[in-house]
């Protein structure tokens, strides 16, 4: 299991994702799968989450969709120990 950290810009998209109404137990679970970092959550996060490798200049992180919430990213980085979150939300939010 890994320790878990988060930004304060990724608290900033939490609440803001909060007040659209956004199911919050949704995040949470997959946070849960993130930091539990065993061989299951790992593939539960590659098969329902899309879970993978950022390139260009994320590319010490990782993302996955947040269920099936259609355009709802997480993003995070790691090391032997902890994890961070970095964001969450659309695309067009993270990426532009």
């Amino acid at each position: 299991m890994l320790q878990s950290l988060s930004t304060a810009i990724f608290n900033r998209d939490v609440k803001r994702l909060a007040h659209k109404h956004r199911d919050m137990d949704k995040l949470k679970d997959v946070m849960r799968l993130i930091i539990e970092d065993s061989a299951e959550s790992t593939m539960l996060l590659g098969s329902r989450h899309n879970a993978h490798r950022l390139n260009g200049q994320w590319s010490d992180c990782s993302e996955c969709h947040v269920h099936n919430e259609g355009d709802w990213l997480l993003i995070w980085i790691r090391n032997d120990t902890t994890v961070t979150f970095l964001r969450t939300g659309s695309h067009d939010e993270l990426f532009n």
